[in-house]
């Protein structure tokens, strides 16, 4: 129960709009362009993952962690958790996620 609890307690996350997003693939390497603010951003293959997925459903960082984990049927622990929270404080300094409280 407590699991539960503190899941509704963190922040949700999304990426701005969608429509206003512009991307480009090569590899392993992804460029977005925010027409927004104008920018263009070089971003390595999880970063994009990761920008993808909340394009798709807005959800908690341990939410979209254990998404992550489940496509790779890797074991999701706390330090993937916590750099995936780094990874989208990251991404809404620059603009392209936003944070909101259940």
């Amino acid at each position: 129960m407590q699991a539960s609890s503190q899941a509704e307690a963190e922040s949700c996350w999304s990426t701005i709009a969608n429509d206003v997003l512009y991307w480009e693939s090569w590899d392993e390497q992804h460029a977005v362009f925010d027409s927004l603010s104008g920018e263009t951003h070089l971003l390595p293959e999880l970063t994009a993952h990761v920008l993808r997925k909340l394009g798709e459903y807005a959800c908690t960082a341990r939410q979209l962690a254990e998404a992550l984990c489940a496509e790779t049927d890797e074991s999701c622990e706390e330090h993937f958790v916590l750099d995936i929270t780094r990874l989208l404080q990251q991404l809404q300094a620059v603009g392209l996620v936003e944070e909101s409280t259940p």
